[in-house]
């Protein structure tokens, strides 16, 4: 209107650059970039009844809701970055499908930081690993499911965070005259569930803690870290068809000189993919290693309050958003019955199976609030090697698909019914 109307003010008027959310959260920058890989693929294929399916689709996964973060919730909000990550998977999909390009082993610039990830794809998943990154398993993307597993937000510190710190639980909204000045809380005592994260909440990653840490010590991760593996750079040492080995030699307490390999695999089918991981750890220096090896995993089911979404331990259900731990553990499970997805696992040797959830405090229009951000998952083992010797663990995710939600290309003209669910 300012504009319009040719007043002074319009000069002062202008909006913050997207490009600061996608410096500030890897997550927004992540999305942004594999929509914009999708959107190339879509861009390549012939005119037809597949193009324009994976056109709709990949307008859908460009709604800007999950490409942000302001008061009314943006990328913080899970439902929302999952259905935008669920276009996505579509178009690409669809457009792999057409293109021929639904297996892939490759190495790219995927985040666009000038430094190579590796994409695995197979006819049912998509794995990216980010080897500057702890070799991190950043995206597992189900196709079959339109399920993006590993979208979980890092918890980080924001500016409005230190208001709660000072006010604490008495907070107030009298005189606000709109909800950008509204300070209130929909819950007592989220100041002490400020925890931030020192490195990104991505899967697979190697963790050393002490001797004798504990699930509490541990608190859903994020945090110390024994060793430079949980966030250090790995070197690709073979690429192949559905199998990436990556290795990186570091140290532990800036004493104990450790070498890491990774086997990370891709089998099964669409409907029953398979995601493998090995992993080999050697004491390459000349004292002895008492240390709690893990394997840490952040995923998303939806959970938070949800029903449909659970874990599964020693053939106990209870909701993914709980936490626990068990010992001996050789097999676990996590679902959502909504999604019609099933993840077993399977680990060897048996291991003490700590989870907890990954939640984040965000300020939207009805105040401070507790969100749940996805599960955090520690498979971990009291490790002594001497002077030379390997240790050997094994993690195996085998999905089970209810149904094929791309097996029917809808007509571009009838919007199909997750397009309606999506844009109401």
């Amino acid at each position: 209107h300012a504009r319009e109307t040719g007043a002074p003010e319009a000069r002062w008027l202008r909006g913050a650059s997207w490009r600061n959310f996608q410096v500030k959260y890897r997550e927004i920058n992540d999305l942004h970039k594999q929509m914009l890989r999708v959107s190339a693929k879509v861009d390549a294929l012939p005119s037809g009844s597949e193009r324009d399916a994976a056109a709709d689709e990949l307008h859908l996964g460009q709604s800007n809701d999950a490409y942000w973060h302001g008061l009314f919730g943006g990328i913080y909000v899970a439902h929302l970055r999952a259905a935008t990550h669920e276009h996505l998977i579509a178009a690409e999909d669809i457009a792999d499908g057409v293109l021929g390009t639904l297996d892939a082993a490759e190495v790219l610039d995927l985040d666009l930081d000038g430094r190579d990830e590796v994409r695995l794809a197979t006819p049912g998943q998509v794995v990216t690993i980010d080897l500057d990154e702890g070799a991190g398993i950043g995206a597992w993307d189900l196709r079959a499911a339109r399920h993006a597993v590993t979208s979980v937000l890092r918890r980080r510190p924001e500016a409005y965070h230190e208001v709660l710190r000072q006010r604490g639980d008495a907070l107030a909204d009298a005189g606000a005259s709109s909800p950008h000045e509204a300070i209130r809380s929909k819950e007592k005592g989220l100041a002490a569930r400020l925890v931030y994260d020192g490195y990104e909440r991505r899967s697979g990653l190697v963790r050393f803690l002490p001797f004798d840490a504990t699930p509490e010590d541990w608190a859903a991760g994020g945090g110390p870290d024994l060793g430079d593996f949980v966030a250090g750079s790995f070197r690709l040492e073979d690429l192949s068809p559905g199998r990436a080995v990556v290795a990186a030699e570091g140290r532990l307490e800036g004493a104990l000189t450790i070498q890491v390999r990774k086997t990370i695999g891709l089998g099964g089918g669409r409907l029953d993919p398979e995601l493998r991981l090995g992993l080999a750890v050697t004491n390459a220096s000349n004292s002895p290693l008492h240390v709690r090896l893990g394997l840490e995993w952040a995923t998303t089911m939806l959970g938070g309050g949800n029903p449909s979404a659970w874990w599964e331990v020693d053939g106990e259900r209870a909701g993914h958003d709980g936490s626990g731990a068990r010992a001996g553990i050789e097999r676990l499970a996590q679902g959502n019955d909504w999604l019609g997805v099933r993840i077993d696992t399977r680990i060897s040797p048996a291991c003490d199976a700590w989870w907890a959830p990954i939640e984040t405090v965000s300020n939207s229009e009805e105040g401070f609030e507790r969100v749940y951000q996805g599960s955090a998952l520690l498979t971990s083992w009291l490790v002594d090697l001497e002077p030379g010797q390997e240790w050997l663990c094994s993690a195996e995710h085998r999905v089970a698909t209810r149904q094929d939600r791309g097996a029917a290309i809808p007509s571009p003209k009838t919007p199909s019914a997750r397009g309606l669910r999506a844009a109401s």
